[in-house]
């Protein structure tokens, strides 16, 4: 990822990490680091807002939906990150890292990287607006009718296409590694249950060291209320 560094900075870039391209002349971030310490001098005329949910290894995970609105089956898309995952809280919280496996949920901002990836594997996943939460955020759509399809459905009711309890649910799925870290601005989703046993996700658990779906996972605090979220339908 390029930076914009004027030259009077250069100094304090390289400190955090930056690094020099002789060829392209220009200072960039290498692959691994963490651009939230970058933020002032990624391009963009702005600085730009750091994001909420940050992890070194992520993966985009598909399994098979049906539309809620028209019952056509269509690939839906999701992202599962890691143990290491960082949640910035703002200045009065701080930072969380969890230590287990997690599922991201309503996300309202992705980075480009991450975004171009997932519209390449899944061209109706995109920014919609949902009426059931009043709000946008980066969702599955129906690729035959154009409906949203509501992350509560997905992640949290057991007929949702991410909805990991068992090996059961984990053979639905298949994951690939994503080529860039993830960032975005979203939620950790109520659980992650056996993540290990997804296929094409790397194997840093063993069945013995399994948990319930929530049971490790240190959730970010919830933008809706509890009693919301149990009410939050299908878009």
């Amino acid at each position: 990822m390029d930076l914009d560094v004027p030259f009077s900075q250069k100094d304090e870039a390289k400190r955090l990490g930056a690094r020099w391209s002789p060829s392209r002349r220009t200072w960039y971030i290498p692959s691994g680091r963490d651009p939230r310490p970058f933020a002032k001098w990624l391009p963009g005329g702005e600085v730009q807002r750091p994001y909420e949910v940050f992890a070194y290894e992520g993966y985009l995970v598909t399994a098979q939906e049906f539309c809620w609105r028209c019952r056509d089956p269509f690939q839906a898309i999701g992202f599962l990150l890691a143990p290491g995952v960082v949640i910035d809280d703002g200045p009065e919280r701080g930072r969380e890292t969890l230590k287990d496996w997690a599922f991201i949920e309503y996300a309202t901002r992705l980075s480009q990287d991450v975004a171009r990836f997932a519209q390449q594997v899944q061209s109706a996943y995109r920014e919609g607006y949902s009426r059931t939460t009043n709000s946008r955020y980066w969702a599955n759509h129906c690729p035959a009718c154009q409906a949203l399809q509501g992350d509560f459905h997905l992640y949290s009711e057991p007929d949702g296409a991410f909805w990991l309890a068992d090996r059961d649910d984990a053979a639905r799925m298949r994951a690939q590694r994503l080529p860039c870290n993830f960032a975005a601005d979203g939620q950790i989703a109520m659980g992650s249950g056996p993540a290990w046993a997804i296929a094409g996700v790397r194997q840093t658990q063993t069945p013995s060291r399994a948990t319930s779906p929530s049971a490790q996972t240190s959730p970010a605090p919830s933008t809706l209320p509890g009693w919301l979220r149990w009410l939050v339908g299908r878009s």
